[in-house]
């Protein structure tokens, strides 16, 4: 039986319509009619972060993230000990303002993050923080859209090329790692990644939606120096 729907707010945001729904105990956001994220998807979301944090050596560590969604990457971010301070990217206002409202644990956490001086939120592109900051963060994880081959918001297709992925590499730290989220395993992004990092290597987080196991990639590039004591 498919969940009950129940549309709880519609607003024109800068990249189109977006929705925030409810699907039977989960909540969703679209954007123009696609699916964006959904609390039923977490466990890809936390992966953002938790699949490159292993290969990281050293404390103070400074962590981008691209994209808000509902907040579940920055979350893991914080819980981290070594992140000294987690910026996050995101473009539209609306996306903010819902995660904010959630009074869930998530949203208290970043907000006693945010007073702390550990996390901070601004309305910006993800790739204009990368381009101002070279060598400024030990891990930048891309939640911006629904992976390459599956685009909501066209504008974010050049993240996805070898041009984005020299930007974002040029914005690590030695030892750093970048987190590319992906809907699934492409065959071609299996090594074009790899020319700009020096290794690529992947993890697969999953969820169980409605019965049914959702297996996600994450592509993560290392730099050199992350690969220390990594087999």
């Amino acid at each position: 039986m498919s969940p009950v729907i129940e549309v709880l707010e519609r607003e024109v945001g800068r990249s189109g319509e977006l929705v925030l729904r409810r699907s039977g105990a989960d909540l969703e956001v679209i954007l123009n009619g696609a699916f964006l994220i959904s609390t039923a998807n977490d466990a890809s979301s936390r992966a953002l972060v938790s699949a490159a944090l292993p290969y990281l050596v050293g404390d103070a560590l400074e962590v981008l993230i691209g994209g808000l969604g509902l907040g579940y990457a920055l979350d893991e971010a914080l819980a981290d000990e070594r992140v000294a301070h987690v910026s996050v990217a995101e473009y539209e206002p609306t996306i903010v303002r819902w995660f904010r409202a959630l009074g869930e644990g998530r949203a208290e956490r970043a907000a006693a993050g945010e007073r702390a001086g550990r996390a901070s939120i601004a309305l910006a592109d993800v790739a204009d923080v990368l381009a101002a900051h070279p060598e400024g963060f030990d891990l930048v994880s891309l939640d911006t859209d629904n992976g390459p081959e599956w685009l909501v918001r066209e504008a974010n297709a050049g993240l996805y090329t070898e041009a984005g992925v020299r930007l974002a590499r040029r914005a690590l730290r030695p030892g750093g790692a970048v987190v590319f989220w992906s809907p699934d395993r492409y065959a071609a992004r299996d090594e074009s990644p790899a020319r700009a990092p020096s290794r690529v290597v992947r993890a697969s987080p999953f969820a169980v939606v409605q019965g049914r196991r959702h297996e996600y990639t994450m592509y993560v590039g290392l730099r050199d120096d992350a690969l220390r004591g990594v087999d």
